[in-house]
């Protein structure tokens, strides 16, 4: 998959001679099932012209650079979103530095002097795509501007579950709820967290159940505070686990919240490693214990009710 940086607003790279594509236009935080949906019809269409798919997608999240809450916590970041992009069949995206110049353009300027560089023949966009100053323009202007000149416009239907559009605003607050399975569903895989696993304060070896201390490589959204049934990748091999999110309010009354992951039937040295979690059920709340034998008690019965879950989850060693 090629990957084209766009700095420049209105002609692309300067000199830059950009193919015919069918392109598929949004955010694509997330990159959820309405997301792959989008990606999947421009596909197809892709398919039956013979030409490649292009994905055009804005970095940093506009929302953060227009000031507005909720985004500096990423679902996806950047290189997660590319190999997520790879995987869905995209052959070019472009990638376009978003900045408040490029939120001022008009309308007009987006399609006739910017899209237009870029040559697509086809732009597939969700319905509710909005574009332009303020985001004020919606798809039947994009419709009616872009086919002026030569650019088809395929506009694709919501996807709903359980009542409600999928969306990454859905999303995040499924994950504030604690309710992995649901954003599993919403994705079309476990939601992931790369890090680094770090020195810790050494307490779980000590308490019979040694922990690997994740740092995590980005500021990922993560769930509400708790006990997760969880997998990680460790050098090509997925390990089950039982991971806390949290503060450790048994030993702390900081509010600094850690990742720390027990892998099941795990033996070696994880320090400096890079490892990837995928967060496959909740199992419950965090919560001060009164003695270090309550609290040893609970990781055991947590340890128990993971292996007892993990029935219901395929390809995990354990």
């Amino acid at each position: 998959m090629e990957i084209i940086q766009i700095t420049d607003l209105l002609d692309g790279n300067g000199n830059t001679a950009f193919r015919p594509t069918v392109m598929a236009l949004g955010n694509f935080d997330g990159l959820h099932i309405g997301h792959q949906q989008l990606i999947a019809r421009a596909r197809g269409l892709a398919e039956t012209t013979g030409l490649p798919v292009s994905l055009l997608t804005f970095y940093p999240h506009p929302r953060q650079v227009l000031g507005k809450g909720g985004y500096t916590h990423l679902l996806t970041p950047f290189d997660e979103k590319m190999r997520v992009m790879q995987e869905l069949g995209v052959d070019v995206v472009y990638v376009v530095n978003f900045s408040l110049e490029f939120a001022g353009m008009s309308a007009e300027d987006f399609v006739y002097r910017f899209l237009g560089a870029l040559h697509p023949q086809t732009v597939v966009v969700g319905f509710d795509y909005a574009f332009g100053r303020g985001g004020t323009s919606d798809t039947s202007q994009l419709k009616q501007l872009a086919e002026q000149i030569g650019i088809d416009v395929d506009i694709v239907g919501a996807v709903n579950a359980y009542g409600e559009k999928v969306s990454s605003t859905l999303i995040r607050e499924k994950l504030s709820y604690g309710d992995v399975r649901l954003v599993q569903e919403l994705l079309g895989r476990p939601y992931g967290i790369n890090g680094i696993v770090v020195h810790g304060e050494k307490r779980g070896r000590l308490l019979g159940f040694p922990t690997a201390n994740i740092e995590p490589n980005d500021p990922y959204t993560l769930p509400k505070n708790g006990v997760y049934l969880v997998r990680v990748l460790v050098q090509n091999v997925w390990y089950a686990g039982v991971l806390n999110i949290g503060t450790k309010p048994t030993f702390h009354d900081n509010h600094r919240r850690t990742l720390e992951a027990h892998l099941l039937n795990f033996e070696g040295d994880l320090y400096g490693q890079t490892v990837r979690l995928q967060l496959l059920d909740f199992i419950r709340d965090e919560k001060k214990f009164f003695s270090v034998e309550e609290l040893i008690a609970q990781i055991s019965s947590d340890v128990r009710e993971a292996e007892t879950r993990l029935h219901s989850f395929s390809g995990i060693s354990y």
